[in-house]
């Protein structure tokens, strides 16, 4: 996965978010927003790695080969020369599945961060009980600012809802299958979401890699805007007390 060049460009300073945390609220505030910046960043990582697994995974089988090679790939005909093609397309999946409870995950890490930096928790009037933590509430009670506006975008497009459904989907319901496709229409092949119904909505099949690759691109600028963003506030919660 790649990020735009302008974004790569981008710097959040996480020393100087956690140095504000301790003159604003101590040591042990340090601590709790050091793990949430670890999460949220470990998350990205987590991210990377399994999308790019479950691409290796598929590509080691139909790399190279001719489109009308990869048919034959699928139904086997070349599983003596690498191993079985299901047992990559099974790679590719479980890897896929991970990498999308991650996407989803590193924006409730990110919460988390925000909600602990801004020592909401440190307050009777902002604290809200550990496993209630959730975007809609902490949402209500920041006040307005770009910091709010950066973790609205992130969470209201089309692509992270349709990853909320689908994650929910996995973790309650019943694992969605991702399987190896080819569309004679789209003339492409390669791994694809089965449809799915979720709370009412039904939800069609998506293409792994363009799903994937446009939503992670997007959670990195929002992500890396949202922190810049929680500096300057935190940063002007200290002036204010200083």
């Amino acid at each position: 996965m790649t990020t735009d060049v302008s974004i790569q460009n981008m710097r959040w300073d996480l020393g100087a978010l956690r140095d504000h945390v301790q003159r604003l609220f101590g040591d042990h505030q340090r601590r709790i927003v050091s793990s949430s910046i670890r999460s949220v960043m470990d998350r990205r990582e987590f991210t990377r790695h399994h999308y790019n697994e479950a691409m290796r995974a598929i590509a080691a089988k139909i790399e190279g080969r001719p489109d009308y090679e990869v048919m034959a790939a699928m139904l086997g005909a070349y599983d003596k020369e690498a191993g079985s093609f299901e047992d990559a397309r099974f790679a590719a999946y479980l890897n896929i599945v991970a990498c999308m409870h991650n996407m989803r995950a590193v924006a409730d890490n990110l919460v988390h961060l925000v909600y602990f930096a801004t020592g909401m928790n440190l307050d009777n009037a902002t604290r809200i009980e550990e496993r209630s933590i959730s975007w809609h509430k902490v949402k209500d009670t920041l006040p307005a600012s770009e910091l709010v506006e950066d973790l609205k975008i992130l969470h209201s497009h089309d692509d992270f809802r349709y990853l909320v459904a689908l994650d929910n989907h996995c973790k309650h319901r019943g694992i969605v299958d991702v399987g190896f496709s080819i569309s004679e229409v789209e003339a492409t092949h390669g791994m694809r979401i089965n449809a799915f119904s979720y709370e009412g909505t039904n939800y069609p099949q998506r293409w792994v890699r363009p799903l994937l690759i446009a939503e992670y691109q997007r959670q990195e600028t929002q992500i890396m805007l949202a922190g810049n963003h929680l500096n300057d506030y935190v940063g002007g919660l200290h002036s204010k007390m200083s």
